[in-house]
């Protein structure tokens, strides 16, 4: 009996190693020290693997491949999140991105008018829900996170 619950446990670290490899990875670009850990463990409770990085600097030092989506707060120190995801799409085209900001539509027409009119956006202060909404889009799952 006891050899069975080592057998089991074993398989069930393996489960879940397997699991993180295939979890989404998210990278969230946001410089809030409030709103950052927030977001964070919001995407990290829903099954998300979660990079953050505080600057358009810091992204730079990442490897931008691997990522399944961007989340972006439009307002940064040295650049916009329209500058984050235009830089890591020159890296991976096509890469989904959420715009996060307080500043209404206007941080949207700011990459509308750049040529990401794609890019998805979320007016702050939201919901955990609405936030979970938007990066369901961006990332479809088979909702086994």
């Amino acid at each position: 009996m006891k050899r069975r619950h080592k057998e089991t446990v074993k398989y069930e670290r393996e489960v879940a190693a397997i699991n993180t490899l295939m979890k989404p990875r998210i990278l969230l670009v946001e410089d809030d020290e409030f709103i950052g850990p927030l977001v964070r463990t919001v995407l990290s409770n829903a099954g998300y693997e979660v990079a953050v990085a505080g600057r358009l600097d810091d992204v730079k030092t990442l490897d931008p491949f691997g990522f399944s989506a961007v989340i972006s707060d439009f307002q940064l120190p040295g650049a916009d999140g329209c500058d984050v995801i235009d830089y890591l799409r020159e890296k991976t085209p096509g890469l989904p991105a959420l715009l996060i900001s307080g500043y209404g539509g206007r941080a949207a027409e700011n990459c509308t008018n750049r040529g990401m009119g794609d890019v998805h956006h979320l007016e702050k202060p939201f919901r955990a829900e609405q936030l979970l909404h938007e990066v369901e889009a961006l990332v479809p799952g088979d909702g086994e996170r």
